[in-house]
């Protein structure tokens, strides 16, 4: 058994408090953890009690801690895993952590995508492919990608390769007609748009190749 000899507040770190023992040992807990157990100092605690105290303190700072990350804007369960990681949390701890997020609704990796692609409508113009692929690298599955992807039409992004297609006709305005037609065929191909729509884009704005 082992003596809990003082509880005292972390500064800068509300509700998260150092939890001295007898044997020197001190560890980080969580105020609703305190509140729920009643620890306070000259209580006798086993290694068991202890390391369950542990465990529930960890998930709820990461908890805390998620809530604070994902206040900023919206993200993915993978860039909450991947943040909670990097603050030293255990993999139990942190999937733990993501699975309240998602109880909660703070995370939501389908409205995520839903919206990401929704935002491609009206922002920086991306093709399909493009688009697909900044929705891996962010942690959506390729099941919840295809499905947002639906809600982009061909039309929608036909419209976004001649947006852009525009944009990089003032910029090489100045070669030769065909010349601009292959830079501006490469610069949509590199922003996701599949040759088909580019050859479309082009066509509308630039005439027949």
């Amino acid at each position: 058994m082992f003596t809990i000899i003082a509880i005292e507040p972390k500064p800068r770190r509300k509700k998260n408090y150092t939890l001295t023992l007898d044997d020197g040992r001190d560890f980080s807990v969580h105020d609703e953890v305190i509140i729920k157990h009643q620890l306070k100092s000259g209580m006798e605690i086993s290694e068991e009690q202890l390391q369950t105290w542990i465990w529930e303190a960890n998930v709820k700072i990461a908890q805390d801690m998620s809530m604070n990350y994902l206040g900023y804007r919206t993200r993915t369960r993978k860039q909450l895993c991947d943040y909670l990681e990097k603050k030293g949390f255990d993999p139990a701890v942190i999937e733990e952590a993501a699975d309240k997020m998602e109880e909660y609704r703070y995370i939501d990796d389908k409205e995520f995508a839903k919206g990401w692609v929704q935002s491609k409508k009206s922002g920086q113009p991306a093709g399909r492919r493009k688009i697909a692929y900044e929705l891996r690298s962010k942690g959506i599955s390729q099941e919840i990608s295809e499905e947002a992807l639906t809600a982009l039409s061909e039309e929608d992004e036909l419209k976004q390769a001649i947006k852009l297609a525009e944009k990089y006709q003032t910029k090489y305005k100045d070669l030769a007609m065909h010349e601009q037609k292959a830079k501006i065929a490469q610069a949509l191909q590199r922003r996701g748009f599949d040759w088909d729509l580019v050859s479309k884009a082009l066509n509308q704005l630039m005439g027949d190749m």
